[in-house]
């Protein structure tokens, strides 16, 4: 039997519209994350000044770390749902990047030994930030249509690997101290102004794919990248995020706009538990071309 009675769960590492948070259409799993000597807790819900506070804390040398749930948050969280008939369609950060599905998938396990089959379904978006904003979408869409929980799980599954993301890291001693980069480089780098160019692979990965020299020069790029890779397909979102550098958002928001005045742009800010491993200024932009 098909199950139409389920929840939708993302967690912390997902940029998403909060009118869909608003609505009640899907639940953010908060994760936690360090500034200084202080810890704190991420829901998604906060305004942008919140995360604005927590990248100048960033630019004042503030060094900040995330925080991963532990698997006894994802055993209460998800057994008390399928425990009260509900079903869960839960969309991980790509488990390249986070523990998130990881620590998913031992909850199911724990739960298919205590209780035999249930309605707990997972999927690695092999994506982070805007991109799973944009799975996101397609799953509530499909929810709202009437998708039972297993269709939704399956198409949402077909679409994971397929968003494309780019961004530029303004800072490289952030990619440096994450293990991206040499010091070397990163000292090379900063005084060049070079904003280093990176995809989330299909597989989940994070690539450098080219380099900008100055940030104009690296929203066109991310720009082409955009353009020369399908756009995106009819009715959905682009997504740009930003780790509090409003200005040249919109500038590639523009840059876009002036190509196809018709690309549905969503602007958000930057989550700060990918800012936390990327630090301020970075730019980014999430699009699925129906491939």
């Amino acid at each position: 039997m098909m199950n139409s009675n389920y929840k939708i769960f993302i967690d912390a590492g997902a940029d998403l519209d909060k009118r869909f948070l608003e609505s009640g259409d899907v639940e953010i799993l908060p994760m936690g994350y360090t500034m200084g000597s202080k810890v704190f807790e991420w829901t998604g819900s906060e305004p942008d000044a919140t995360a604005r506070k927590i990248y100048d804390s960033q630019r004042n040398g503030e060094l900040t770390e995330t925080i991963s749930l532990k698997q006894e948050d994802y055993n209460q969280k998800f057994e008390g749902i399928v425990r009260h008939g509900l079903g869960v369609l839960y969309i991980s950060m790509s488990s390249v990047l986070s523990k998130s599905n990881y620590y998913a998938k031992e909850t199911k396990r724990a739960m298919l030994d205590k209780y035999g089959n249930v309605p707990f379904y997972i999927v690695d978006s092999m994506s982070a930030s805007g991109g799973v904003g944009i799975i996101i979408e397609r799953a509530i869409y499909n929810k709202q249509r009437g998708y039972a929980l297993e269709q939704n799980a399956e198409e949402i599954a077909r679409l994971s690997g397929h968003v494309k993301s780019w961004f530029y890291v303004n800072d490289l001693d952030y990619l440096r101290r994450d293990g991206r980069t040499s010091a070397s480089k990163s000292f090379v780098g900063t005084l060049l102004g070079i904003k280093p160019i990176l995809e989330i692979s299909s597989d989940g990965q994070l690539r450098q794919i080219n380099k900008g020299f100055g940030k104009k020069r690296a929203c066109e790029v991310l720009k082409d990248l955009y353009f020369s890779n399908g756009g995106s397909a009819p009715g959905t979102s682009v997504y740009i995020t930003h780790s509090d550098d409003f200005e040249n958002a919109n500038l590639l928001r523009e840059l876009v706009l002036q190509q196809n005045p018709n690309v549905n742009i969503k602007m958000q800010m930057l989550t700060p538990i990918i800012g936390a491993h990327t630090g301020p200024g970075v730019i980014t932009i999430h699009h699925y071309n129906g491939n």
